[in-house]
């Protein structure tokens, strides 16, 4: 007859074993949560949670994650820093800074400092190229430029009908501003004074299809 072999189990929400629960390399279940624990014994002696596929919790990886994506808003990634091919800060001095950023793009995010790190207005700014931009002041300035590579940009269109509310916006305006019959022609020949009359619709309002 077969045997059934059941580790080491909890069926309390929340519940993780200890090193005294473990011994090293045993397993252990919590079966309410679906987890599943392992003591580790070597450098450190501690139990750790092993991930499945379905994750709730913080997650401790010490080495390269590689995935074909991520999925999530991002609202809370932290300690990402960005590399010298997304971002150029250069220091000047003058009426015109010749910024040489090499980020191939003429869609540029260009910031400007003074000596204080305070933001400061320029006179105007050019894209010269894809790697160039000029910022000119109207007096000598002292500070540092900042360049960025904006990343993508994302455009396109929606459907008028799946803005709430776009329909009544838009009869109001016409409502108010009034709305000239196509049926009252007007002829004229000669020399012709005064004003010529015509009807304005008081409302419009094309009924639903």
């Amino acid at each position: 007859m077969a045997q059934i072999i059941k580790l080491k189990r909890s069926l309390v929400p929340g519940s993780k074993p200890t090193t005294s629960d473990l011994t090293g390399g045993e397993l252990a279940i919590n079966v309410y949560d679906g987890k599943v624990f392992l003591r580790k014994s070597g450098s450190v002696d501690v139990v750790q949670e092993l991930v499945t596929n379905e994750y709730t919790g913080s997650v401790f990886v010490d080495g390269t994650v590689s995935a074909s994506l991520f999925v999530g808003d991002g609202s809370q990634l932290t300690g990402i820093s960005i590399g010298s091919l997304s971002t150029v800060k250069q220091v000047f001095e003058g009426t015109t800074w010749v910024v040489e950023h090499n980020l191939d793009t003429l869609a540029p995010l260009v910031q400007a400092y003074d000596q204080d790190d305070y933001q400061i207005i320029p006179q105007s700014i050019r894209i010269n190229d894809e790697n160039n931009v000029t910022i000119t002041f109207g007096t000598s300035v002292s500070g540092s430029a900042v360049v960025a590579n904006g990343g993508n940009l994302v455009s396109g269109s929606i459907e008028a009908a799946n803005v709430t509310g776009f329909d009544e916006r838009v009869k109001t305006k016409l409502n108010f501003e009034g709305v000239f019959s196509g049926s009252n022609q007007i002829s004229m020949s000669g020399d012709v004074t005064g004003f010529a009359s015509a009807t304005v619709i008081a409302s419009i309002d094309g009924g639903d299809i």
